[in-house]
Parts: structure tokens; sequence; C-alpha cells
């Protein structure tokens, strides 16, 4: 029988918000089977009151289990290949509430992988609050048939507010554009949830413009709209107008492909608090366990918070328990669901019954110092644990973690006296500069050197530069443990347009237009961003000015359409002038028309200009062809490469005569160092080399509390005076 015990090691409570809020309804699609349509049936069981008439909830509209952004469930709406507007895509139907003078509403949205955003035109219409008849589709808002504020999708993914109102200029309703405070505009990416939530406040009296809308996205605000008139008949906010289609009234706005968006949370409310993005913190369970211990089980425990989440304990046959902790006896995968009352996220966890360490892929160093190796196995009671690189054990490594900085070959050993040991090893490579540790005498001047040219920065831990140079000859501080060098020439980056815009169009002519661009010195073009209309497969060749020589050529096949296209180049080019073109792509890729931030050349000063289009007419009427946001790098752009002082000592030993090996002990937040000379002082410092704590010894133990340290690497040293007695990694988790 399998033993399961529940702890009740706290109470949760739910977070408090204003007490003036009064959330109108919401749902999660919570408790509904997996792959039921949501017809206003289960609309009005969730505590909403649809309209009388619906569009497409029976036939495209479903809840799917396991891909939603809160919780289990999300509601799928399908939009069928080919097809465009209401009554062959998406889905439509109104959600009423007694009108009111203002309004907020918020949903999670997801577009699915494949997502299409049209054919040759780009567009589709996503919920928002509306009031009145909803004036849409071309209409006149003439004040008496009502407004509408929902969005829409444009060309790549682009969110805009989509508003129909008394002021509106253009016959089909106004774009209004979305932007973060940096300027970048709101672009939705296929596969990622996004959180919008959107407040209307209507013109207080018939004839005022006073109306406002404000929108904000994953919590920052991106829209606040003021200024506006809706109506002149008094009619408020009243609904959440559910209507999402392709379209657009022509077929140029069908998706090629059949696809999805999904929702989740979807609220309404009267105040910010209701719909406001959630501040959720996801549970961690840590890493995976095993009941390799004399107890034969393991506890299982998530975390605390201020807003006392609520958990529920599952397993792959159904709901365990809930309560704070549990105990399990049997191997599984386990999965904990956290409920704020605002929000649920969740944590899986696998339990063993054997030894299983698991240090994944290989590992390449470069953007840290240092790179962690981690078994996956939990630090319980009874386990011992052993490291060695290439062959020779680490001294002092005995957790399941290290950091490192060197490559090689890394392997751990786990052994317990209630299983079969097991090992797992790891090839570390390494992008850091060429340079070995050195031997510092204490009062001498010590030789540093990098095996590579190069025009190179050494700096202490602090980030002071030490010297320039290759060799470099300098003291280095006596408090550091390690130095840094890093490359003065390096540069990582990105150059170029940053994405496709609203004004998007097609083009094909790839035999006779291309971007032209100048290397400045030797520099590698990393990747740049495509956007194909269509699934294609597309080739980017890059041509030398000077010889008509293509120096790059590579094909990206079976490229899906309607979203942006990450294609990794890895091309080392030389000082020179060069073209880019898409010559054999097998289908139109979009690019941007008639934008007013296009302005030739795009430039890295002393490394690359993009100089537009070879076509000049192209460039003159402000198009960007193509090829977005290239990365590029020169140079060893790694994070800076730490080189260890090996000091020695010219009056005693490294370790002290009558001193013995201190101790590392942790109870909770608190690190306790044992077995110390009495007058000896401890240091702690981070992996940068930067001191964090330091403590003299007024007997043979000190403690630090690690509470408000971050995770990762640390060092403790101990010294008696102005010897080192011993220094030893550790890891803060």
């Amino acid at each position: 029988m399998r033993l399961l015990k529940l702890y009740m090691l706290a109470v949760p409570l739910l977070c408090v918000f204003d007490s003036a809020a009064e959330m109108l309804m919401e749902t999660s699609f919570e408790n509904v089977a997996d792959g039921t349509p949501f017809t206003r049936d289960l609309w009005t069981q969730q505590g909403f009151q649809p309209a009388s008439w619906d569009e497409g909830l029976a036939t495209r509209t479903c809840v799917c289990r396991g891909s939603a952004a809160d919780g289990m469930n999300a509601l799928r709406v399908m939009y069928p290949k080919d097809e465009y507007g209401t009554a062959h895509t998406g889905c439509q139907v109104p959600l009423l509430f007694d009108q009111r003078n203002e309004a907020y509403m918020s949903y999670y949205l997801k577009f699915s992988d494949n997502f299409s955003w049209g054919t040759t035109s780009y567009g589709g219409k996503l919920p928002g609050l509306a009031g009145g008849a909803s004036c849409s589709g071309g209409q006149m808002c003439d004040g008496t048939n009502g407004w509408s504020a929902r969005f829409m999708w444009r060309g790549g993914g682009k969110l805009i507010l989509y508003l129909y109102d008394m002021l509106k200029t253009d016959k089909y309703g106004e774009d209004h554009q979305l932007y973060f405070p940096d300027g970048a505009p709101v672009v939705a990416v296929p596969g990622q949830w996004i959180h919008i939530a959107e407040r209307v406040k209507t013109n207080s009296s018939p004839d005022s413009q006073d109306g406002e809308v404000q929108v904000w996205v994953n919590g920052v605000e991106v829209l606040f709209l003021k200024g506006r008139q809706f109506t002149n008949n008094g009619e408020e906010v009243d609904k959440l107008y559910i209507s999402t289609f392709h379209g657009g009234d022509s077929d140029e706005w069908c998706p090629t492909d059949t696809c999805f968006t999904f929702f989740d949370d979807i609220c309404i409310g009267t105040d910010y608090n209701d719909v406001r993005f959630p501040d959720c913190r996801k549970p961690d369970l840590g890493p995976d366990q095993t009941l390799c211990n004399a107890q034969g089980s393991v506890v299982l425990g998530s975390f605390d918070s201020d807003c006392g989440y609520s958990l529920t304990w599952f397993d792959n046959k159904g709901k365990l328990a809930e309560g704070v902790s549990l105990m399990v006896d049997s191997p599984g995968v386990y999965m904990v669901l956290a409920d704020s009352g605002r929000c649920s996220l969740t944590d899986t966890i696998v339990v063993s019954d054997k030894l299983v360490p698991k240090l994944g892929s290989d590992k390449h160093i470069c953007h840290s110092s240092f790179v962690k190796l981690d078994c996956g196995i939990g630090n319980i009671d009874g386990l011992v644990f052993s490291w060695k690189k290439d062959g020779v054990a680490l001294d002092g490594e005995n957790g399941p973690a290290v950091f490192v900085k060197d490559a090689g070959m890394y392997t751990v050993s786990v052994a317990s006296d209630w299983c079969a040991s097991a090992e797992s090893s790891v090839s570390v490579s390494s992008g850091l500069l060429p340079v070995g540790d050195v031997a510092v005498p204490d009062d001498g001047v010590a030789l540093f050197e990098v095996m590579a040219p190069g025009n190179y920065i050494w700096t202490d831990a602090n980030g002071n530069t030490l010297a320039l140079g290759n060799p470099a000859a300098f003291i280095p501080p006596k408090s550091d443990d390690y130095i840094y060098v890093s490359d003065a020439d390096a540069f990582e980056g990105n150059v170029g347009k940053r994405g496709l815009t609203e004004n998007a169009w097609t083009r094909s002519n790839f035999d006779t237009e291309f971007m032209r661009f100048n290397v400045l010195r030797d520099l590698v073009i990393d990747s740049l961003s495509i956007y194909p209309t269509k699934e294609l497969d597309a080739t980017i060749s890059i041509t030398d000015d000077a010889t008509n020589e293509v120096v790059f050529c590579q094909t990206y096949a079976n490229l899906p359409g309607g979203g942006e296209q990450r294609l990794p180049l890895g091309a080392s080019l030389p000082k020179g002038s060069y073209h880019i073109d898409a010559r054999g792509t097998t289908a139109p890729l979009y690019h941007s028309h008639s934008d007013a931030d296009i302005k030739f050349p795009y430039t890295v000063d002393g490394l690359i200009e993009l100089n537009g289009c070879n076509v000049e007419w192209i460039n003159n009427k402000g198009w960007y062809l193509f090829f977005y946001n290239w990365h590029v790098s020169a140079g060893n752009h790694c994070a800076p490469t730490p080189v260890a002082l090996n000091r020695m000592p010219t009056s005693a030993p490294v370790l002290l005569a009558g001193s013995k090996p201190f101790e590392v002990d942790r109870a909770g937040n608190t690190l306790f160092i044992n077995g110390l000379d009495e007058g000896c002082s401890v240091s702690l410092f981070n992996a940068d080399g930067r001191l964090v704590a330091k403590k003299k010894a007024y007997s043979d133990w000190v403690s630090f509390s690690t509470e408000c340290l971050p995770k990762g690497v640390y060092f403790l040293r101990v010294k008696n005076r102005t010897e080192v007695v011993r220094q030893q990694k550790i890891a803060i988790r």
C-alpha cells in the first residue's frame, strides 16, 4: 500500500485587494472536460451573461487541458485554412453586464506556433470592451449605434487597439499603436502567452469629448488615449465583445494554414485590481528527489508567499491532497498547483527509487565567467557526492552541484547505502580567453598573459582597470582571489530595423533586389530574422562585391509562415563591401513598406553599415527589405575570463601548522563555519570576487546569514593574520 501523508505547515491566506473593486465576471475555464465546446450555456454556468446569439462557439471553440497560462485549462479558438470573416473563422459572443461609465477587462492570449497572420492582407480581430449596438464593420458611429474598442493583430503579430467611436477618421476604424515605454511596438510571438488589460471610460455628457481608453500588456501601460467621444445618447460600457476572426472581408485575409488562438483568465471588473497582470510566483519544487535514504520516503515542499498560496498536489492518477508539503514513498511524477485566488501556476518533480544523476547536455562557457553543473538530485541525508575533472578529483566539492570556469570532462558520482551507485558525465567547452591561473608572490609582481594576440584589459573583482596590453606585469590586489581579463575590442549587439511593422507588404524579386552593407573590421553575422508569408525554403547568400564571390550560402528548409523566423548564420566576414540576398527562396517574404522610421544607413560605429537596397527608388520610398535585426559580434565577446590567483606566501605554508581544516554546515538561511582557530578572520566573496561579508572568530566557529544573498557560487577564505589558512568554494541556493 502506498503511504501518503500531508503536512499542514501553514494556513494559506489569499491576497487582499482593493475593497472598492467589484469583479463582475471571470473564468479560467477550469472544471470543464477537455475538448468541450465552450457554448453560451457554459458561459452562463461560469457566471457570465452571454447575448442571445453567437457565431462559432459550438464548432470552433473548445476547452484544452495542459495548454493554460494559469491553472490547467484554456479556451482554444480555431481559424480554418483559406477562410475569413465571422461566419467561418474564430467566434463571436457579447458578454453583457449592467452599463456603467467605466469598466475594465483582461485576458491572457497566445497564438499557436503555426499562426498565419493572413495571405496578402494581414489582420484579425481580438476581444475588447464595447457599448450599445457595438458600432463596427465599417459603420459610421453616429452616437446612437454604440461603439467598440476591440484589438487586432496586424502583419508579423503587431497588436493594436481597433477603435470605433464618433471621432474615428477612417471608415474601418482607427488603428492605435501599442508601444512599450522604450518605444518598442507590442508584438505577439507565436507560442508565447501575453496578458492584455483594457480600461474604457465613456464621455461624461452627450457633447463632451473626455472619454478614455487605457491599455496594459503584461502589466505595463502601452496606450493611454484621451479626448474621445463614444456616444451622444448616454450609452456607456455594457459588454466585453468576444469577437475574433481573420479579416477583413475578402480571401486576402485568409490564414494560409489552420491555426488557433488560446485565451485564459477572462475577467471583467470595475477596478484595475480586478484585471491587473498578476505578479504570480511559480512554485519551485527544486531538483528531482530519490527514495534512496534510510526512511525510504521524501517530503516534497513548495514555497511560502506573502500572499498565502494554497497548494494542491497531483500525480498522474489525479488529485492527491491539499497542503503545504507532501510525503511520498512511491516513485513517480508529482505536481503541485499553487493558487493565490488571482492566478495559479504549477511545477512538477520526479521521485525515483534509484540514483539517477543527470548532468545534461554538453555545456559551453561564454555568457558568464562560471558555469553551474548540477546533477539534478536533491541533497538529502545519506547521499554522497564526488566530482572529477578529466579523471582528477575536485578537492572540496561534495555537493550536488559545482561551479567551474575551465573546459574539461566533468563526472559526478552519487552513492548511498540503500541504492546502487551511479554517475554522469558532461563535456564543458569554453569560449573564454586562453589564459591560465597565475602563481602570485605575496609581495611581488606577477606576469599575466593571454595565449592569443589581441588588445586586452585586466581588471580587479570590482571592474577597476589594473593594466592594459598583453602580456602585462603588475601587482594584483591582495584582497582578491581572482582577477579578470577581457577583449578590449569585443562587440556583441544588433543592427538594422528591429522587426516587421503593420505596414507589411510581400515581395519576391529575389534575383534583382538585395541589401548592401559594409564591414569595417572583421566580424561575424551570428543571426538575423525574416518573415515568411507561408511555409517555404529560404536561401540566404552573402556575396563579396570586390570579387563577386559568394562567401556564405545556407538554405533553411520548411520554415513556417506568418511570423518571425530567426536564422542562425555564423558568417565570418573580413573588412569589405558585401550584399545579402534571398535568391532561391521558394515563396514571398514580408517587408516593411513606407515606415516613417526607416532611415539608412543602420550603423554600428567602426563595425558595420547597412546601406539599404540596391534599387535606389526603394530606399527613397522608405522600404526595408527582408532582413531584420541582425545580430553581429566581433572579437571575444564572452564574459570576462577569471584568472585564479594562487598565493605563494614567503613566510608560512598555506595551511598553518596546528590549524584545523574548517567545515561548513547549513541550517536554513545560515552558514556555520566550524573547526576554526580562535582569532582568525573569515571572509565570504561572491563569484565576481567581491567581498560580501567578513567576521572574526572569537571561538571555534562563526556564522553568516545568506537570506539576502542571491543564489550562486561563493568563496570562503579563512586567514590567521596575513596567512591563508584555507579557502573553499561553496554554492548558495
